[in-house]
């Protein structure tokens, strides 16, 4: 059976569509965060990024990249501004392995950063109630698991990541 553009229900797709309303929701939250974030000159995936590092508990670059959705390139790009703005340099770790580590100036930063997210969080969470931001979290995690099962079930094995990408947790096995 063939079809054509006017059988498709493309509002009842852009209604239903998971991606669509993850994609939209992840873009507005983020501008929320950003305009905090803005007062210090950074945005979200900086200071996120910052504070992966402040973590300490990572023993690589790849491993703060895939506990913040990236690939190593992307790490790469975004280290670099952080780099030029002496919020962090590059400390050899062990083998063949780069670690960034946060300078003084940093340290200083994520202190900062700290304080703004906690205005950002109190925001959003006060709005949802302690009830409503748990619920959103837990079907969050939901999802990836689900994202992360089809994506097992269609790579081969070698390709897929696995539990300890740290997509549940953060670096230092907290529920993000």
């Amino acid at each position: 059976m063939s079809s054509s553009l006017k059988d498709i229900d493309f509002q009842h797709m852009g209604r239903t569509c998971l991606g669509h309303a993850a994609r939209r929701t992840a873009n507005l939250l983020t501008r929320h965060y950003n305009r905090h974030m803005a007062e210090l000159g950074l945005e979200l995936t900086q200071a996120q990024l910052l504070a992966a590092i402040a973590d300490g508990s990572a023993s690589s670059a790849a491993e703060i990249a895939r506990f913040l959705g990236i690939d190593r390139s992307t790490l790469a790009r975004n280290l670099k501004p952080l780099e030029a703005a002496g919020l962090v340099c590059r400390q050899d770790g062990n083998g063949r392995k780069v670690l960034p580590v946060l300078t003084p100036l940093g340290e200083a930063k994520v202190i900062e950063i700290h304080r703004t997210w906690l205005k950002a969080q109190e925001a959003v969470s006060t709005l949802l109630g302690p009830d409503g931001a748990d619920a959103v979290r837990t079907q969050m995690s939901t999802l990836r698991k689900a994202v992360h099962i089809l994506e097992s079930q269609e790579k081969p094995t070698e390709d897929t990541p696995s539990q300890s990408d740290h997509d549940e947790t953060s670096l230092s096995g907290h529920q993000s």
